[in-house]
C-alpha cells in the first residue's frame, strides 16, 4: 500500500510541472474487462483464524466498465469511471443430511476517479500513459438457495487505490481504441439473511438458520480492459 501511495503522489507533479493545455478535449470509453482473481470469505469475522481465512476462488471475472477523462493540461488526464461486475458458482449446501444445490457468488459496483500521465514517447497515433487513483467499492452476497434468495443487510463501503498502465491507439479525431492494465485490492464486507426460513427442494421443507450472516469479497488480481474510446 505505501509503495501504491507513494506512485500516486508521483503522479500528481504533472498537475503542477505542465502549463495549461490550450486545448481541452473529453473522452468517453466503453470497456470490457477480465479480472484474474477474486476471493469470497464466507466467516471472514470467525474467532478462529483458519477457518477465518477459508475462501472461495473466483477467477476469471469479466465484466463492463465505462470512463470519462478530461485533457486537464497538455500530457495530464483526469478520469471517471464505474464498472458493474458479478461472479457466482455452483455448491451443494447440506441441509438435514440433505446436500441441496446451491448458487452463491457477489455483486460489486466500484466508482473510480482517476489521474493520468501522457508519456513523453508517444507519438501521434500511439499515447502511452500511467496514473492511479482512489476508488470506492459497493458490493452484495448473490445466494440462491432453491426457492429461497438472500436480502443484504448491511453493506460497508471499501475505499481503495489504483494505479494502472495503458496504450491508446488513435484512429481519428474522433475515434481511437484503449488497452490498459491496472492493479488494485479492494475488500467489501456484507451482512445478509435469508428472505425465508424454510426452503422447499423436491417438495420437502427445509428448515435455514434465521440470523443473519456476514461474508467478504475481496478482488486481488489484475485487471485488464480493451475498449473504444469517443473523442469530443
Amino acid at each position: 500500500m505505501k509503495t501504491y501511495t507513494a506512485i500516486f503522489f508521483i503522479l500528481l507533479f504533472p498537475l503542477f510541472a505542465f502549463s495549461q493545455s490550450a486545448e481541452n478535449k473529453i473522452s468517453i470509453s466503453f470497456n470490457w474487462n477480465y479480472t484474474t482473481t477474486s476471493k469470497l470469505f464466507l466467516q471472514p469475522n470467525y474467532p478462529d483464524p483458519i477457518v477465518r481465512s477459508i475462501h472461495e476462488d473466483l477467477d476469471h471475472i469479466y465484466s463492463y466498465f465505462v470512463e470519462v477523462r478530461y485533457q486537464l493540461m497538455e500530457a495530464v488526464f483526469i478520469g471517471a469511471g464505474s464498472e458493474y461486475i458479478k461472479k457466482t458458482f455452483k455448491k451443494n449446501i447440506n441441509l438435514s443430511g440433505t446436500r441441496i444445490p446451491t448458487e452463491d457468488g457477489y455483486r460489486m459496483v466500484p466508482f473510480e476517479l482517476s489521474i493520468y500521465y501522457q508519456l513523453p514517447f508517444s507519438s501521434e497515433h500511439f499515447k502511452f500513459f500511467m496514473g492511479g487513483g482512489s476508488g470506492i467499492y459497493f458490493g452484495e452476497h448473490i445466494r440462491n438457495l432453491g426457492n429461497v434468495t438472500i436480502s443484504n443487510e448491511s453493506r460497508k463501503a471499501s475505499y481503495g487505490i489504483h494505479v494502472a498502465v495503458g496504450m491508446e491507439y488513435i484512429v481519428n479525431n474522433l475515434l481511437s481504441f484503449r488497452g490498459q492494465m491496472r492493479f488494485r485490492d479492494p475488500e467489501v464486507e456484507m451482512k445478509s439473511r435469508y428472505s425465508s426460513s424454510f426452503v422447499n427442494y423436491n417438495g420437502k421443507e427445509y428448515l435455514l438458520p434465521s440470523q443473519s450472516f456476514e461474508s467478504k469479497v475481496n478482488i486481488d488480481g489484475i485487471v485488464f480492459t480493451i475498449g473504444a474510446v469517443i473523442n469530443f
